[in-house]
C-alpha cells in the first residue's frame, strides 16, 4: 500500500455479541458476521498511515471506529487511489446492498449527511459484487484493490 490518497472498506468479523459504548453516540450491539467500515484518506501519510492506524489498538480513540478495535478482526481492506472522494458514493452502495443493515445511525457520519459509514451483513461481503456495483454506477471510478490480512487476530487477543 503507498502512501497516496484514497477511500477503503474495512471488512471486520465479529465473532460473538457484544455492547460497546461509542464515545457519545450510543451503544453498538455486535453480533456475529461482518462489519464494513467506509472512510477515507487525504491527508498526510493517506491511506498507508490510514490503514495503519486502523489496524493498531487506540488507547485513545479519535474516530467512531477506533472503538472497534477491541473486539473484532480485519481480515481485508478494499481500497482505492481514486482521486476523488467517494466514501459518501461507496456508503451508498452498501447500504443499497441486499443483506447489509446500518448496526449504529451516524456512526463514522457525524460529518455528512449519510445515514453510516457503518454497515453489518450477515455473510462475507463479496469486493466482486462490490466493484461490479461501483464501476457500473459510478463514471470513471479508479480501481479498486484488496489486502487480505494473514494474522488470525491482527486487532485484538479478546476473542
Amino acid at each position: 500500500m503507498h502512501p497516496l490518497p484514497g477511500t477503503y472498506a474495512l471488512i471486520f468479523s465479529a465473532y460473538r455479541k457484544s455492547q460497546l459504548k461509542i464515545g457519545k453516540l450510543g451503544t453498538l450491539q455486535l453480533k456475529p458476521g461482518f462489519y464494513v467500515y467506509i472512510g477515507s484518506a487525504f491527508g498526510p501519510g493517506g491511506l498507508k498511515s490510514r490503514i495503519a492506524h486502523h489496524r493498531k489498538k487506540s488507547v485513545r480513540p479519535h474516530w467512531h471506529i477506533d472503538y472497534l478495535g477491541y473486539f473484532l478482526h480485519l481480515p481485508e481492506i478494499w481500497y482505492t487511489y481514486d482521486p476523488i472522494h467517494r466514501e459518501h458514493q461507496w456508503a451508498q452502495t452498501l447500504l443499497r446492498t441486499r443483506g447489509a443493515s446500518v448496526p449504529l445511525a451516524g456512526f463514522g457520519s457525524s460529518d455528512c449527511r449519510c445515514k453510516a459509514h457503518l454497515f453489518f451483513q450477515n455473510s462475507r461481503p463479496s469486493i466482486k459484487t462490490f466493484r461490479r456495483k461501483i464501476h457500473t454506477g459510478i463514471n470513471h471510478h479508479d480501481r479498486i484493490f484488496l489486502q487480505k490480512f494473514l494474522d488470525k487476530f491482527p486487532l485484538s487477543d479478546n476473542h
